[in-house]
This record gives structure tokens, C-alpha cells and sequence, in this order.
């Protein structure tokens, strides 16, 4: 079963894609096709790759519907280990990264800065979760702005989030440049959003 995430991050997502105006995307983790479904409405359309665990005959033709050109079917971090030298305009890591131990995040971004221009990563912090339909389901790792600003070059920065009973579900919303990028992108306002 392909996963699927909150949608309360959409906008800002949507705009810092406007501003970077990738050519080449490469997505971690795809799930349902959220990403390419808000590149579509945002009217942008690029060369759209995924890694993606491929479950069911079904989920090739619906990705392919919401603009994916090509879905190599792996496991995400069998696939970094053995590396590749494809390069990118942007790399994307919506609501996935949470799921692995935080050494295999840091391994993850570390690579993508030396195959990508940008690396936008969403992510939510200190939200517990169990496995619910397959083992992959739980939250493994948090982590902030400042473990990233330590290490790396972050050209935006955002907070959104909600309220469920008495927890805050806050996602961070980051855009990191890549290790050989030069790129100045114009000033981001960067904003903190919660809804209740």
C-alpha cells in the first residue's frame, strides 16, 4: 500500500518550487503521488523521477497520472548505499525521512547535496508513530533546524503544523543548497503557521 501524507504544508511547497523552477526532480518515497500532484496544480511540469517500493500492479499507471516519468522500484536506502550519479535540479524527501534512523537521514542528505542543486526536505518532529500497515509506518528519528545548519547551506526555512487534541503535529519545511550549487535565489519570507 503506497503511504500519503498531510496536505497542511501544500502551499509553501508549491511556492518554493516556483522559486527554484527545477528542470529534473527526483523524489524519495513518492507514496500515493502528492508531490507530483501539486507540481501539476502549481502548472509546473518537469522531469519527474521517483525511488518508490513498488506494492501493487495498479501503482505504476497511477503515478505515471500524476506526471511521474519513471519509478525505480527500491528500497530507499538500499539504493543510496549503492549510490548513483544521476544528477538533479532538486531533490524532494516529503514526509519520509522520519521513518529511518536519524545516522541513515544525515547519510541521505549528505549524498543527495553531492547529486542535487537543492534538497527540499519536509519532516515532523517528535511525532510518535507506530506501524500501522506495514512496518515501514513508524517514526524513527527528529531532528531540527539547527542539526542542519550546523552541517549544511539552508536557504529556507518554515514551520507549519496542527492541533490534535492535546498534540501539536509540527512539520519543518527546509531547502538546502547542493555542495556544487552557485545559485542565489531571491529572499524567501520565511513564516511559522499553526492551525488548530
Amino acid at each position: 500500500m503506497l503511504g500519503s501524507s498531510s496536505d497542511i504544508y501544500n502551499a509553501c511547497i508549491q511556492q518554493v518550487v516556483r522559486l527554484v523552477s527545477p528542470g529534473s526532480i527526483f523524489e524519495l518515497g513518492c507514496g500515493k503521488g502528492k508531490f507530483g500532484e501539486l507540481l501539476m496544480q502549481a502548472g509546473h511540469f518537469a522531469n519527474l523521477t521517483a525511488v518508490q517500493k513498488v506494492f501493487s500492479s495498479t501503482d505504476l499507471p497511477l503515478l505515471a497520472g500524476k506526471g511521474y516519468r519513471q519509478i525505480i522500484d527500491r528500497d530507499i536506502l538500499d539504493y543510496y548505499r549503492e549510490g548513483f550519479d544521476e544528477n538533479y535540479d532538486l531533490i524532494v524527501a516529503l514526509d519520509v525521512v522520519e521513518h529511518f534512523l536519524i545516522s541513515d537521514v544525515m547519510s541521505i542528505i549528505h549524498f543527495s547535496l553531492y547529486r542535487a542543486n537543492y534538497l527540499l526536505l519536509v519532516w515532523p518532529s517528535q511525532h510518535p508513530q507506530t506501524a500501522v500497515t506495514n512496518l515501514f509506518d513508524r517514526h524513527r528519528s527528529s531532528f531540527d533546524l539547527r542539526d542542519l545548519t550546523e552541517k549544511y547551506d539552508v536557504v529556507f526555512y518554515s514551520q507549519t503544523g496542527f492541533a490534535q487534541m492535546h498534540y501539536l503535529h509540527r512539520y519543518h519545511i527546509a531547502l538546502l543548497r547542493g555542495f556544487m550549487n552557485s545559485n542565489v535565489l531571491p529572499p524567501f519570507i520565511t513564516s511559522v503557521t499553526f492551525t488548530r
